[in-house]
């Protein structure tokens, strides 16, 4: 591979990976910030926040199974999972602010939603947001225990595709490479 196909490969990479984290953001800006009286709206909302992530979980496998060159969307798969799994949190601290802006140090918009929610995930917990109300702090402590198996899972999931798949396109040329082999001999 040539210096400029390297080049590309990766700029074509971080444009997908921008432009999904952009997709992403621009739908967690969908999610209202003003108080809704109906609880339906908030539950239906991470039903669809949720199915939509496993399917794009699974799309995201998919995609780096057939993937010319899988290491690197299986990276691009793993920032932008993980980008979508915060924003169904950030979703989540969004709804649970503007219905009781008391339930946080500070009401939630969707930028400081996402950045609570990567506060959360990273265990850092500048401790500039935090959770005051009982339904704020259960809904932390959901995404701390789920965080912990994400982490892995997701890793474990998009970099074993990657290898699975690096490991067959290399059988399948080693097979087409003796197939051709033995028929000119």
């Amino acid at each position: 591979m040539t210096r400029g196909q390297v080049v590309s490969l990766v700029a074509t990479s971080v444009i997908r990976t921008v432009s999904g984290m952009a997709i992403i953001f621009l739908v967690l800006s969908l999610v209202p910030q003003r108080p809704d009286a109906s609880v339906i709206l908030p539950i239906l909302l991470v039903i669809v926040g949720v199915a939509a992530y496993g399917w794009f979980f699974a799309h995201q496998v998919k995609k780096v199974t057939h993937a010319l060159h899988p290491e690197i969307r299986s990276i691009e798969g793993l920032v932008l999972v993980a980008t979508m799994f915060l924003a169904v949190f950030a979703a989540v601290y969004v709804m649970i602010s503007s219905q009781s802006p008391d339930s946080f140090t500070e009401p939630l918009g969707h930028f400081t939603a996402y950045y609570f929610a990567l506060t959360v995930l990273a265990t850092v917990g500048f401790g500039d947001i935090a959770p005051i109300s009982d339904g704020a702090r259960f809904a932390c402590m959901v995404q701390m225990a789920i965080d912990i198996a994400f982490i892995g899972a997701t890793v474990k999931i998009l970099g074993g595709t990657a290898t699975r798949a690096m490991r067959e396109r290399a059988l399948r040329q080693r097979a087409t490479s003796q197939a051709e082999g033995g028929a000119s001999t």
